[in-house]
C-alpha cells in the first residue's frame, strides 16, 4: 500500500507540473498562491480519491 501512495503522490505532482507547463505566460497560476500546507492537503485528498476510486471498481 505504501508503494501505490507514494506512486500516487508522483502522480499528483506530475500531474501539477503538467498544468503549469500548459498555462497560458499571461494567465497566473493560482497554484503559486498555495502555501506549501495547502498543497499537501490537496495532494493528500488526492491520494485518497484515488485509492476510494480504485476500490470502488473492483
Amino acid at each position: 500500500m505504501d508503494s501505490q501512495v507514494t506512486q500516487l503522490r508522483k502522480n499528483f505532482y506530475q500531474q501539477v507540473q503538467a498544468d503549469k507547463k500548459y498555462t497560458m505566460p499571461e494567465v497566473c497560476s493560482t497554484l503559486s498562491l498555495l502555501t506549501e500546507e495547502e498543497l499537501k492537503q490537496i495532494e493528500q485528498v488526492w491520494v485518497e480519491l484515488a485509492i476510494w476510486k480504485k476500490s470502488q471498481s473492483h
